[in-house]
């Protein structure tokens, strides 16, 4: 898994893993998961992020990315 956030765009992504997208689904606005043929999400991705979830909770996603399982 892999969390990016992009603060000019204010987007965060999340890949869960590699693989072919099949379809695009929009869960609410600005907020879209990609799947594969079997539904299997592969890639989310919140435009807006911080004022969705917030600034704090962002940084908070990304800090936990960095430390290790």
């Amino acid at each position: 898994m892999e969390i990016i956030y992009d603060s000019q765009a204010d987007a965060l992504s999340i890949s869960f893993k590699n693989g072919k997208v099949s379809e695009t689904v929009e869960l609410s606005p600005e907020v879209t998961l990609d799947v594969d043929k079997n539904g299997i999400p592969l890639y989310l991705e919140i435009i807006g992020a911080s004022e969705k979830i917030g600034k704090k909770q962002v940084s908070e996603v990304l800090m936990r990315n960095l430390i290790p399982a």
